[in-house]
């Protein structure tokens, strides 16, 4: 990366901080402005700072860091409140790109009197776009008065090793209803067997199955 030219240099800080303009920062890049606290030696690899970057692969952007609380207070009295919206106290804007919420050694937590998660993708092959997907290394709970789901088209429950649906009341199946059973291992050589399927259609309905897999991947 070229070096770039601070010639203009100028900070006016005493002690405690500092405002200071045209320098170059520890990631080689030139910042126009940077409101900046000067730290005692505690040690912390982050400063307390806020830079207006104009040169560099990062160019046009706002970097603001701190090794404590990062806290932003609004809303006591927020625009367009009427009886059935609360109005808007705050928002964040990106008009291309991504927004990232990272805790790699924490947790992030949503927490309102009412959430919503809205996806307006085109869901099709070519942008394949306007999904929610949720990914966990551990279990996804959920705990409510009521869960309701509902599909367009298709829907899907699958497990690997088992499906476990359960009620203390009643269980309602409506429409048509098709059932593949596995046959009993016990009676595989009978004719009998207390699956809805005999062993060789579930033979069959297995290698069919396979071959579908194989010819997706």
């Amino acid at each position: 990366m070229a070096k770039f030219n601070t010639f203009n240099h100028l900070e006016f800080n005493n002690t405690e901080g500092g405002l200071f303009l045209s320098y170059t920062n520890k990631n080689g890049a030139k910042v126009a402005a940077g409101l900046r606290r000067i730290f005692p030696s505690y040690g912390t690899q982050t400063a307390q700072c806020i830079e207006l970057i104009e040169a560099g692969p990062l160019e046009g952007s706002i970097i603001a860091q701190t090794p404590k609380s990062f806290v932003i207070s609004c809303g006591e009295i927020p625009p367009g409140t009427t009886t059935n919206q609360n109005g808007i106290a705050g928002i964040w804007h990106s008009a291309n790109g991504d927004l990232v919420l990272s805790a790699p050694k924490g947790a992030v937590r949503i927490v309102a009197q009412d959430i919503q998660l809205i996806s307006h993708g085109d869901p099709g092959e070519a942008s394949d776009q306007g999904h929610v997907s949720m990914y966990a290394t551990g279990d996804i709970r959920s705990k409510s008065t009521n869960v309701k789901m509902e599909a367009r088209s298709d829907m899907a429950l699958g497990g690997e090793k088992e499906v476990l649906i359960v009620t203390t009341n009643q269980m309602t199946l409506g429409g048509e209803v098709k059932v593949d059973e596995g046959h009993d291992y016990s009676t595989f050589f009978s004719s009998l067997g207390t699956g809805s399927k005999t062993p060789f259609q579930w033979v069959e309905f297995i290698e069919k199955f396979t071959k579908s897999i194989k010819g997706a991947v």
